[in-house]
């Protein structure tokens, strides 16, 4: 009895005919957040530590499943594919701050013995080369490029940029004792080696904490009004309502010449 009358038998029918109705939608969103918790993690650069191979404000995509399938909204590993390789481009909860995921390069597997001796790495003995890059369009958006050398790291067969500021000379940063990677643990670091919070600062990342590698970008653009979402952590509805608010307003940006997009960037792969 709801305010002094009886819900009839039709009315039962009809909510029970929508709630069935309703049957399909509610799977296919149980399924896509099957298929995000699993096999894709979306994932915005919020900073420029992996600058130029990310730059701030590239979104992409990393594969869950590179390395090992586990069961929807779990940790339990259903099937194992394969290990991180050096020089592969993670993401991974951060260890000091479970709350956030960062997006870094691994350079030392477990076992590896590491050291950097004035921004040269050295991985289990052998110095990793690299070299100048004369072409240095790829830093036309980047702070203070001027004061950036670019070079092509060659990470034990793996090519990809780095970067290393010319103000910070002589900086801490540049230097790393003889250190083992220990079982079960990654060594990860920023290709923009000066402006990085990494490996060399709050130790190994678990291999709990992977979530995937990073695989290609989908969209790229630069929107100083929205740093403060970039760099925020969300719930998954609170992500999807940024994304909506969040293209509205950078369109809106475009328009008026306060943002940018990097068309050169979208589709590409990460390497």
């Amino acid at each position: 009895m709801v305010g002094g009358s009886r819900v009839s038998p039709e009315d039962k029918k009809s909510f029970y005919q929508s709630l069935k109705n309703s049957l399909p939608l509610l799977y296919l969103i149980i399924g896509l957040f099957a298929l995000r918790s699993s096999l894709v993690e979306p994932y915005v650069v919020p900073t420029g530590s992996m600058e130029p191979t990310l730059k701030t404000g590239d979104r992409l995509y990393a594969l869950k499943c590179a390395y090992e399938l586990k069961f929807p909204f779990t940790n339990y590993t259903l099937l194992k594919f394969g290990d991180v390789k050096r020089g592969d481009v993670i993401l991974f909860q951060a260890p000091h701050r479970p709350e956030m995921t960062y997006v870094k390069r691994a350079v030392g597997l477990p076992g590896d013995k590491l050291e950097i001796q004035n921004g040269v790495l050295y991985v289990n003995g052998q110095e990793i080369s690299k070299s100048e890059y004369p072409d240095r369009s790829v830093l036309y958006d980047i702070e203070r490029n001027s004061d950036k050398r670019l070079y092509v790291e060659d990470l034990t067969g793996r090519k990809h940029f780095v970067i290393l500021d010319s103000m910070l000379d002589g900086n801490p940063s540049r230097y790393l004792e003889p250190t083992t990677v220990p079982p079960g643990h990654l060594f990860a670091v920023g290709d923009n080696r000066d402006n990085s919070y990494d490996s060399r600062a709050w130790g190994f990342v678990p291999m709990p904490n992977l979530k995937g590698k990073a695989l290609f970008i989908w969209f790229s653009g630069w929107d100083p009004l929205l740093k403060e979402n970039m760099v925020k952590e969300h719930s998954l509805p609170m992500q999807l309502f940024y994304f909506v608010v969040d293209f509205f307003r950078f369109i809106g940006d475009w328009a008026q010449g306060k943002a940018w997009v990097r068309y050169e960037k979208i589709g590409t792969l990460i390497q």
